[in-house]
């Protein structure tokens, strides 16, 4: 049976004979570089589809089924991949600037080196995923979780990421310059050498995490949570640490204000 994938205004932008299935069909377009912008496939099941290097801005996936394709290099600028399900795929390098993915699945899936610039991720899971060197510049993370991800040296400057999760996540050489982390949930995540410059982290959750090495200057980490964190060789001058809880915390070789409201919030090492 032929198949045609139609843009979302339902004019026809590829015409296949021989496809039996959407997803052949895609791939078949793709291979012969046919744009595909504002291509009509919400609620497709596209479940291991190669869509490498695919034209897809603008198009319309909302509620897809993406599980363990792969989009390397593809381009979804703007797209809608809202409540989308991409677990397990592969989408290094992929262009996702302004995307949204509010609700989408993103577990497992590998965005190393993805741009996701100005992406709404608002309620996203990307629990388990590779996000290293991916471009997160005023990206919204609203209520997202990252649990076990791995965004080493990602830029996440400016960030809306309001209750977001990085729960054991490494974030390692992280930018997180005036990044807005307010009441993130971050156990046991690594922070190392991150720039956290200007960062809001009020309220935030930091418990037994690493913030070796992170320059902190002028960054808000009042009321928040910092039992057994450690913050050796850290900058914290202008840092505002007040009413933070500091149990256990270690601040061996840590720069800050010679008025440092660091022990008002309890003891520390």
């Amino acid at each position: 049976m032929p198949i045609e994938i139609r843009h979302h205004d339902g004019r026809v932008l590829y015409f296949s004979p021989r496809a039996r299935l959407l997803r052949d069909a895609l791939h078949e377009a793709t291979d012969r570089n046919v744009d595909l912008a504002g291509a009509d496939l919400v609620n497709a099941d596209l479940t291991g589809a190669n869509l490498e290097e695919a034209r897809l801005e603008g198009a319309h996936l909302a509620g897809a089924i993406l599980r363990h394709a792969n989009l390397e290099e593809a381009a979804l600028g703007r797209a809608d991949l809202s409540r989308a399900t991409l677990d397990g795929a592969n989408l290094e390098e992929a262009d996702l600037s302004g995307a949204l993915l509010m609700e989408a699945s993103l577990q497992g899936a590998n965005l190393e080196e993805a741009n996701l610039a100005q992406a709404d991720l608002t309620g996203a899971r990307l629990d388990g995923a590779n996000l290293e060197e991916a471009d997160l510049r005023t990206a919204i993370l609203v209520r997202a979780s990252f649990v076990r991800a791995n965004l080493e040296s990602a830029r996440l400057e400016r960030v809306r990421a309001e209750d977001v999760s990085f729960a054991s996540a490494n974030l390692e050489k992280c930018d997180l310059r005036d990044a807005d982390l307010r009441q993130a949930n971050a156990p046991s995540a690594n922070f190392e050498k991150c720039d956290l410059r200007g960062a809001k982290l009020a309220s935030a959750i930091l418990a037994g995490s690493n913030l070796e090495k992170c320059d902190l200057r002028g960054a808000d980490l009042s009321n928040a949570n910092l039992t057994e964190a450690c913050f050796d060789r850290s900058d914290l001058q202008g840092a505002c640490l007040e009413g933070a809880t500091l149990d256990g915390a270690s601040f061996d070789r840590t720069r800050r204000d010679s008025a440092s409201p660091v022990s008002r919030g309890g003891p520390y090492r």
